[in-house]
């Protein structure tokens, strides 16, 4: 597209540019993205996305805060401390699987943002509530929101960048065929591993959801949080 037709500043907001960054995220993942990409998506120059939105990391920050809203996040009233936690984690889940390169967002970038904050102070307050207090308190939260943000992340792993298209058919077929002498707990559960635990797989969690690890995980972590308290 010629200068000439490009947008100019007045014809675009904050809120577009953000939308534009999420679909370039979506579609191009986070080593991919760039200013530039989001300006050609959006048929304007650079220079018109740090005038609405500041840099490249004010960007990518309101992008998580945009994904992060879109979860439903339960009332703390009327429930459990514990159960609210699982309802909370399952939430996140399920907005990070909807934008999967967003949990490589949330796994390499600190974050900042009024939704970010927000859901840290409702976290951390259903944790004081509990019982957890000062550095406890910070240490539960670091726990639990590790946990589950870091969970999430690796479950949506990807093949590396530069795998060609029988990547993972070469993957596969290497497992498979293990020595059962050298690797005998893989030969033996062949079905119930093969592909479906980290470090054995060929397919992301985008792709093939770890749905059954991850509630053996969440009850982990939140036994493990009460067992603090006790």
């Amino acid at each position: 597209m010629s200068p000439s037709t490009r947008r100019s500043t007045e014809t675009l907001g904050p809120a577009a540019v953000v939308d534009a960054g999420l679909q370039v995220l979506d579609e191009m993942g986070l080593a991919a993205f760039s200013m530039r990409s989001v300006a050609d998506r959006l048929e304007t120059y650079p220079a018109t996305l740090y005038w609405h939105v500041g840099n490249r990391a004010t960007l990518l920050a309101a992008i998580l805060d945009r994904v992060l809203s879109e979860m439903v996040v339960p009332d703390p009233s009327g429930r459990t401390w514990t159960t609210w936690l699982r309802n909370l984690a399952r939430e996140y889940r399920r907005a990070i699987l909807r934008h999967p390169n967003a949990g490589t967002l949330v796994a390499t970038e600190l974050q900042r943002g009024s939704v970010a904050m927000q859901l840290a102070e409702r976290i951390l307050g259903v944790l004081a509530g509990a019982g957890f207090r000062g550095r406890r308190l910070a240490a539960a939260y670091n726990t639990f929101v590790g946990s589950v943000t870091g969970w999430v992340a690796i479950e949506l792993s990807r093949p590396p960048a530069d795998a060609g298209e029988s990547w993972a058919q070469e993957f596969e077929d290497e497992v498979v065929q293990l020595d059962p002498a050298a690797f005998p707990t893989i030969a033996a559960n062949r079905s119930s591993i093969n592909g479906k635990v980290i470090g054995l797989r060929w397919t992301g969690g985008a792709e093939a959801p770890l749905d059954r690890s991850f509630v053996m995980a969440l009850d982990v972590w939140i036994d493990g949080l009460v067992a603090q308290l006790g």
